[in-house]
């Protein structure tokens, strides 16, 4: 998935026009975008697109941004989100980091912020699916070894207790 072409990204804040100006420069920059202008829509599109990555407001009206994290780090933790913000509001973003988001933003949004953000967001998502990966090969050659190991010991089992001669 090294090109953004493959990426999928959901959109989600409730003021249109940053809607459409983000999803322009997103698919210019090969990104298949999903928009929603709230919270909940938001969330029901993440079920139905499965992207890699969400980039969210923090301040929407009904489900905030921070909702929006917590909700998709408990039903989907390898969903990477960047938050947007406001400037000022340090401390929403800092919640942000501590829920495990990706990283943050700060609105307005500018192109080389928004860039960067989604570039560590794609390596993060890389580096855990690589992690996962790997720790269910290493799950599933434990299991392979585990049962190889059974196998030989009630082989040998099986061999002293049905054999006629002592063995020491």
């Amino acid at each position: 998935m090294a090109e953004s072409s493959s990426w999928k990204i959901v959109l989600i804040d409730d003021e249109e026009d940053i809607r459409d100006v983000l999803t322009m420069a997103l698919e210019d920059a090969g990104y298949q975008v999903a928009a929603a202008p709230d919270g909940t829509t938001g969330l029901a599109l993440c079920e139905e697109v499965r992207p890699q990555i969400v980039l969210t407001d923090i301040r929407m009206p009904g489900m905030d941004g921070i909702t929006v994290l917590e909700t998709l780090k408990r039903t989907r933790p390898e969903i990477e989100v960047v938050v947007a913000t406001a400037y000022g509001e340090m401390d929403l973003a800092i919640r942000a980091l501590q829920l495990d988001a990706s990283d943050f933003i700060n609105k307005p949004i500018h192109d080389e912020a928004l860039q960067l953000a989604l570039k560590r967001a794609r390596e993060r998502y890389t580096a855990r699916k690589q992690i996962a990966d790997y720790t269910a090969l290493l799950e599933k050659e434990n299991a392979e070894t585990s049962q190889q190991l059974i196998r030989s010991i009630e082989f040998q089992r099986n061999l002293i207790e049905s054999s006629m001669d002592g063995i020491l």
